[in-house]
């Protein structure tokens, strides 16, 4: 019987793709998909743990799952059928939260048959074929190593979601260390894919009817092949040739290393979007260093002014983090001032949590929950106000 996989992607675009090529993957091997997860005889968890939020969501479908299972042993027990395994899910935890708590999934959630981290999706289908025809043999198979570099034939199974936009990752995982976040040490040191593979997947996709290209990195301006010498904007003009391609974005920028160099480009280069989403964090600069940001609030604005002095009418969107340890009324100020001068076509606003295996694990989370939601409910506020006035201008 051909076996029904169902897989459920939490967290960034990042992951978006991953589960992509995790399907694209099990497609080639004779599974099927489905998006009923009664009907699944596999069920993947594509996990997030940049924030608590993301992972309280995976506990909480996990805990489903068990229910559910206990209630189908149940009514099993009372048909008195013999056995009670039939139908039995494969659970598997794969993604950022099986690389930062590894073993630890099975202890909070032994229902859970094994875990894959980022760095070894391309396992996968391997781990279940063996779990599914000798469950006594294999229980709880964990692969998680967090620098491998993943096989360049992933990206290449031909399987996307959009039939007319493609995410494309250039680069993997990253090297800024932010003393918040937890991607290097789930994703690995910075690991560039080679130019000439990136080409390939983009005409591959062009060739299947997609017209829509967003490049995915932690952060993409910093990408480099060193082989053939060719940065970020090289790269860009070389993707913008490609025939077929209408719109071309990236996400995400770090400010430290954008360059007048980029904004030429998205100015000149007609496929390209207009808009840049650019991170902040926070406006102070006491905040900024200890997130190990490595820029002040001026140099930020530095940065927006000269993206906009060089790109007419060009959007900027950003990500703001409130309640950092250590951020006192003042701090909080300074950002809401700058926040509210840039006037951003979007934000995304986040209520700082502490995560397991940052730097920031060691400062004392002394922001009260109260005052990171009234924080955080002033400048969604604040930011709702500004996107109507600049939506009712279009």
């Amino acid at each position: 019987m051909v076996k029904k996989v169902y897989i459920k992607t939490f967290g960034c675009q990042m992951n978006v793709r991953d589960s992509e090529v995790v399907k694209g993957l099990l497609l080639a091997e004779g599974y099927k998909l489905t998006d009923d997860e009664k009907k699944a005889d596999i069920v993947l968890f594509n996990t997030c743990s940049v924030r608590q939020h993301a992972e309280d969501k995976v506990w909480s479908a996990l805990g489903n799952i068990g229910r559910s299972h206990k209630s189908q042993v149940t009514s099993h027990k009372l048909k008195k059928i013999e056995t009670i395994d039939t139908g039995k899910k494969v659970i598997g935890i794969i993604g950022c939260m099986a690389q930062n708590y590894k073993k630890k999934v099975f202890q909070r959630a032994p229902n859970v048959d094994f875990i894959v981290g980022p760095s070894d999706i391309n396992k996968i289908p391997d781990i279940i074929e063996k779990i599914v025809h000798r469950p006594s043999s294999i229980v709880h198979r964990t692969f998680c190593e967090v620098n491998d570099v993943r096989p360049e034939e992933i990206y290449h199974t031909g399987f996307r979601e959009d039939k007319k936009h493609a995410y494309v990752v250039i680069s993997e995982g990253c090297d800024n260390y932010c003393t918040y976040c937890v991607v290097p040490y789930v994703r690995g040191r910075l690991r560039h894919r080679p130019f000439k593979e990136i080409l390939r997947e983009i005409r591959e996709a062009v060739d299947c009817g997609i017209t829509c290209i967003t490049l995915l990195g932690q952060n993409v301006n910093s990408y480099h092949d060193a082989g053939r010498n060719i940065n970020f904007v090289g790269l860009l003009r070389d993707i913008a040739c490609v025939c077929g391609i209408k719109e071309l974005t990236f996400l995400t920028c770090h400010p430290k290393d954008t360059t007048k160099e980029l904004f030429e480009a998205i100015r000149d280069i007609p496929v390209i979007k207009k808009s840049l989403h650019l991170p902040l964090q926070s406006g102070s600069d006491k905040i900024l260093k200890l997130m190990n940001r490595g820029y002040t609030a001026k140099r930020y604005l530095e940065i927006v002014d000269q993206y906009r002095s060089i790109v007419y009418n060009g959007q900027i969107s950003t990500d703001i983090i409130v309640g950092f340890p250590g951020e006192t009324e003042e701090d909080f100020k300074k950002t809401f001032e700058l926040f509210r001068d840039i006037s951003f076509n979007g934000a995304f606003l986040f209520k700082y949590s502490p995560r397991p295996n940052t730097q920031a694990i060691e400062l004392k989370d002394d922001v009260a929950l109260e005052v990171k939601k009234r924080r955080h409910a002033e400048l969604l506020k604040f930011q709702r106000e500004v996107s109507k006035k600049k939506e009712n201008r279009r």
